[in-house]
C-alpha cells in the first residue's frame, strides 16, 4: 500500500467515527468560523502556551493586555471577575490572588504584591497586563515588536529534559511540547479555511532528527520550527492551496505555496517521518518516505497520554541514511 493510500484509508475511518459521534449535532457547533477580517494596521496578538488569544489584545503605553479567559492555558487556574468591585480573582488550588482594575497592587492570600502594570477594563472586559502576570506567576514573556506578537509561557521542565537527554521518540514528543515563539518580522499566517471535523495536523521530522520539525495543517498552513534555547522558534511558514505543484525543497507539500514568511528550509536530500494523531481512533498513524520512495507506514498507540510521536520501526532499523 502506498503512503497516499494509507492516509486516505485512515481518513475514511476517522470520518466514519466522527459521523457517528456527531450525529445530530449542529454544524455551527462543529465548525465555528475562524475568518479574520483584513486590516490595514496589524493588530497585536498574544500566544499563551502556544494557544493564540481568542479575544482582542490591547497594546497601551507599551504594555500588552489580554483577557483573563485567554490566560487559562498558563496552568490549572480558576479565574473569576466581580463586576461590582472590578476585581479579578485567580485560584491555583492552594493560593488565591486578587487584582483590581487600575491598581498596581495584587494580593496573594491577603498579602500585597506590587505589579509593574495595573489591570484595565475595556468595554466592560477585564484585561490583565501580560508581563506583570508573567512576573507574578513565574511565566516568561517575549514581545516581537515587528510582528506585534506577545508570547507568554511556562516551560515544561520535563520537555526540556526530554529534548536534551531523551532517545529519539522521547525527544520528538518533548520538542512538540516546548513553547513556540517567532522572531520573524511578519505576523504569523493563519489557516486558509475551517475544515471542522475533517481538519488534520501532521508532525513531520527529518529522519533521525528531533530538533527541527514541520507542523502541517490540511486547512492550508505549514510551519517550520527549530529548537533553540528551550523554545521552538518559528523559521518559516507558508499557506498552500489546492492546485497540484512541485516544491523540491519541501517535497512533502504537493500543492502550490500561496504566501510565505521567513526563509524556506530545504529537506530535499532527507528522508522524512510523518505522524498524525487520531483522537477518535486513539492511535497515531506514521509514515516514512523520501522524495521518491514510500518506505513504510503503520499505526501505533501512543506510549503516554498527550504523545504525538511513536517509534517508527523502519527508521529505527536504519544503520545510516
Amino acid at each position: 500500500m502506498t503512503i497516499t493510500a494509507f492516509w486516505n484509508q485512515h481518513k475514511m475511518k476517522i470520518m466514519l467515527a466522527a459521523s457517528i459521534l456527531t450525529a445530530g449535532t449542529s454544524p455551527l457547533l462543529l465548525a465555528p468560523s475562524q475568518a479574520h477580517a483584513a486590516a490595514v494596521t496589524v493588530k497585536p496578538t498574544a500566544y499563551i502556551n502556544n494557544v493564540q488569544a481568542a479575544y482582542e489584545v490591547v497594546l497601551r503605553d507599551g504594555t500588552t493586555y489580554a483577557a483573563i479567559t485567554d490566560l487559562k492555558p498558563l496552568g490549572n487556574y480558576i479565574f473569576g471577575y466581580d463586576n461590582a468591585t472590578k476585581q479579578v480573582t485567580i485560584y491555583d488550588g492552594s493560593d488565591k490572588y486578587t487584582l483590581t482594575a487600575n491598581s498596581k497592587t495584587m494580593y496573594k492570600n491577603g498579602s500585597a504584591v506590587a505589579l509593574s502594570s495595573a489591570p484595565i477594563l475595556v468595554n466592560g472586559k477585564a484585561l490583565l497586563p501580560l508581563r506583570a502576570i508573567g512576573e507574578a506567576f513565574g511565566a516568561q514573556v517575549q514581545w516581537n515588536q515587528s510582528a506585534r506578537e506577545a508570547y507568554i509561557y511556562k516551560t515544561d521542565a520535563s520537555a526540556v529534559t526530554g529534548v536534551e537527554y531523551g532517545e529519539l521518540t522521547t525527544a520528538r514528543n518533548a520538542a512538540l511540547r516546548l513553547p513556540r515563539v517567532s522572531h520573524l518580522a511578519q505576523p504569523q499566517l493563519k489557516t486558509k479555511q475551517d475544515l471542522g471535523i475533517e481538519a488534520t495536523t501532521d508532525y513531520i521530522f527529518p529522519v533521525k532528527q528531533y530538533s527541527r520539525f514541520f507542523i502541517k495543517e490540511n486547512s492550508g498552513l505549514v510551519s517550520y520550527y527549530e529548537v533553540e534555547n528551550k523554545t521552538a522558534v518559528l523559521k518559516w511558514q507558508a499557506n498552500f492551496g489546492a492546485k497540484a505543484a512541485s516544491n523540491p525543497d519541501v517535497y512533502f507539500i504537493k500543492s502550490n505555496l500561496d504566501k510565505e514568511i521567513g526563509k524556506r528550509p530545504s529537506v530535499a536530500g532527507s528522508g522524512l517521518v510523518q505522524f498524525r494523531y487520531s483522537l477518535m481512533l486513539e492511535e497515531i498513524m506514521y509514515s516514512f518516505f523520501n522524495k521518491t520512495t514510500d518506505i513504510g507506514s503503520g499505526t501505533a498507540a501512543p506510549r503516554y497520554t498527550g504523545n504525538l510521536v511513536v517509534p517508527v520501526p523502519e527508521e529505527l532499523n536504519l544503520i545510516s541514511y
